[in-house]
């Protein structure tokens, strides 16, 4: 008789189990499409509008110069002036523009010893000096593209005892736009 029960509470075990997988449980769900669309993204760019022109403004001169067929003394003061065009566009853009530091080589004695500065105008863009880093310009670009006029001068102080035989290579000179943060 043990048998004959234990078999009964099998067999409807496994009916029990089969009727459970028969059935269907089901959840509602639904979904939709939002009716957003895509933001894109602004640019920034930098260009040389022409290839610059090298002065010698030593002791009040002002005659266009080849810096490489000069040499450099104690006193002279020799600048750099081009047009840079600046294509911005998105809302809320600022960039520092400055030049890179890295871009004039030679002999470092003679470099260190050499002041640099920069200025940076514009009819087309606001441009602020930066109280720092140094010879750094805050520009706001106008819609499309702005020019800006850069003006390096690089000067061998009366007083520089280094940098003989030496060189200040400026044939590399270059100029960064680096985007800076909303609010700064």
């Amino acid at each position: 008789m043990h048998k004959i029960v234990t078999g009964a509470l099998a067999g409807a075990a496994g009916i029990a189990l089969l009727l459970g997988g028969a059935g269907s449980f089901a959840l509602w769900n639904a979904n939709a499409s939002s009716a957003a669309s895509s933001i894109s993204s602004g640019t920034l760019t930098l260009t040389a509008a022409n290839d610059g022109v090298w002065t010698d403004l030593t002791n009040g001169r002002s005659a266009t110069i080849n810096p490489a067929s000069v040499l450099m003394v104690p006193g002279n003061k020799y600048q750099f002036t081009q047009t840079l065009n600046i294509a911005a566009t998105g809302q809320d853009l600022k960039a520092n523009l400055t030049y890179a530091n890295q871009s004039i080589t030679g002999d470092s004695g003679l470099i260190a010893a050499t002041t640099k500065t920069l200025a940076v105008t514009s009819s087309s863009a606001s441009v602020v000096q930066a109280t720092s880093p140094a010879n750094t310009f805050v520009v706001s670009p106008a819609a499309g593209t702005s020019a800006v006029k850069v003006v390096f001068t690089i000067e061998l102080p009366q007083s520089a005892t280094t940098g003989q035989n030496g060189t200040v290579n400026v044939g590399a000179l270059a100029f960064t736009l680096t985007q800076t943060a909303i609010g700064s």
